[in-house]
């Protein structure tokens, strides 16, 4: 896919506003529920820690497949589901032919910005519980576990779809190609 330099910012602008909108709503949403539920009320503070812990591991996971999605992306069409990533691909694109690094960057880029949306999680969540008779520590705590799941089910759910949407490119260009011939 063959797309100007222009339309590669806009599309890469609009589905990193899309993503941080969409990923917010589900990871605030599944936090807010697993608070609510109750699952985890009357657990040690020590074994909240650890279930945080676990969530960010299975967060990195999801994290890992939405990379790899990026990068086939950002191959496919020079286009990106993260401004960010765009931004340091490119740049590295211009500054060196070494494939390795373009995706070093891209993923940095990508990684950076999804850290960065940690902080108001963080501050929601512990400014609730400072400001609230209602929540604890440990609500906070959940919420956050929640935020994580919610946010790795988002990165794999994403990841997934972007690969079948680069397969289902690839395929339409083949049978362009094919048609032509």
């Amino acid at each position: 896919m063959n797309l100007s330099s222009t339309h590669r910012w806009m599309l890469s602008a609009g589905a990193t506003a899309a993503s941080a909108y969409t990923l917010d709503a589900i990871a605030t949403a599944v936090g807010a529920a697993l608070v609510v539920s109750g699952l985890l009320e009357g657990v040690s503070r020590s074994q909240l820690l650890t279930l945080l812990a676990g969530s960010y591991l299975l967060w990195a996971a999801g994290l890992r497949v939405a990379l790899d999605a990026n990068w086939l992306l950002l191959q496919a069409a020079g286009t990106s589901a993260s401004l960010p990533s765009l931004l340091a691909y490119d740049f590295a694109r211009r500054r060196t032919g070494r494939l390795r690094l373009q995706r070093l960057a891209a993923s940095a880029g990508y990684v950076a910005t999804e850290l960065a949306k940690e902080a108001p999680y963080y501050l929601a969540a512990f400014g609730a519980a400072a400001l609230s008779a209602e929540l604890t520590t440990e609500d906070a705590l959940i919420f956050l576990t929640g935020t994580n799941l919610g946010a790795a089910v988002y990165e794999c759910a994403l990841g997934i779809a972007v690969r079948v949407g680069v397969r289902r490119m690839a395929g339409a260009a083949c049978a362009v190609w094919l048609c032509v011939v």
